[in-house]
């Protein structure tokens, strides 16, 4: 897997979880693996009023120091962990914004068609 400068640590799943790389600060750690898969398995579960693709392609899990940043592709999950620049928002490569809330912490989910199909923060 390519890194990013601002890389400190990834893991690549299969589609039941099993870890097929991992490197940095989630080498070998298969709990935030599970965290990571309940995850996306949530997404699947979303009301489809609320979100209607039902399936996203991104999830970005953003923090004031760091983010979580989780693209489905080819029956993978691939998840990255990057330190931020110290903006209290970040800007995923294609443009999306992951907003932050007092305590430095926003998730927005990204949908198929490319547009940010709802934005949650949490308290």
């Amino acid at each position: 897997m390519d890194k990013f400068n601002n890389q400190i640590g990834f893991l690549v799943l299969k589609e039941d979880g099993a870890v097929l790389e991992s490197g940095g600060e989630l080498e070998n750690d298969e709990r935030s693996a599970n965290i990571f898969l309940d995850l996306v398995n949530l997404t699947e579960s979303v009301d489809e009023s609320f979100m209607p693709n039902n399936s996203c392609e991104r999830i970005s899990i953003v923090y004031e120091d760091h983010s979580y940043n989780i693209c489905l592709s080819n029956r993978r999950i691939y998840i990255v962990k990057l330190r931020n620049g110290g903006a209290a928002a970040a800007t995923n490569r294609s443009g999306g914004l992951g907003m932050s809330s007092n305590n430095g912490v926003g998730v927005y989910v990204e949908g198929t068609d490319g547009n940010m199909s709802s934005t949650a923060v949490l308290t």
